[in-house]
């Protein structure tokens, strides 16, 4: 799978992203005329063009944009946000959202603000991938409990390093085809 990314600064503006990310593609693909439009559950796609796909992911400072000539989906967390928040408990929120096998990766973890980032940014990318969104996280694992997995229904979930000033204190990952 042939894979462009973009780091761009997080807009927090919605319209003003999208028309970044359109104006990114429009760039990357050499063509004006090519649109980044949004599905009703905020999955975005490529028209003007076939078989391109995008995924789009903002957390802290950046928003990452991932190019793709198949099927793709990526998630991000700033870790300083999640470790710097004592008042929050990962445990009770990967307990209530997460499946049980999750949910244990987790808690042999200790609760641990980075392994709930990493099962949750996997579910993400998974969901962005498939285009269900959130509701779809109870219906497929990321974890066998003691482990993360590389598949989820065939479909390849992995860590994704993304490069850029700062980005050591982010996770990523990306669901595809073969990434």
């Amino acid at each position: 799978m042939a894979i462009k990314t973009y780091v761009l600064d997080n807009i927090a503006d919605r319209e003003q992203r999208r028309a970044l990310v359109t104006e990114k593609a429009r760039e990357h693909f050499g063509n004006p005329e090519v649109e980044v439009v949004y599905g009703k559950r905020g999955k975005p796609s490529v028209k003007g063009i076939d078989k391109k796909y995008v995924s789009v992911t903002t957390t802290g400072a950046v928003m990452v944009v991932v190019f793709s000539d198949k099927p793709v989906g990526i998630d991000g967390e700033y870790l300083g946000r999640l470790k710097n928040n004592e008042k929050i408990d990962y445990l009770a929120i990967a307990e209530r959202f997460f499946t049980e096998e999750e949910a244990e990766y987790v808690r042999d973890n200790d609760g641990d603000a980075v392994a709930f980032a990493k099962v949750w940014v996997r579910k993400e990318a998974y969901s962005k991938y498939t285009g269900k969104g959130l509701s779809d996280f109870a219906n497929f694992s990321v974890s066998d409990g003691e482990r993360l997995n590389t598949k989820v229904n065939g479909v390849a979930v992995k860590k994704f390093t993304v490069t850029f000033p700062g980005s050591n204190d982010y996770i990523f990952a990306l669901a595809g085809s073969e990434n």
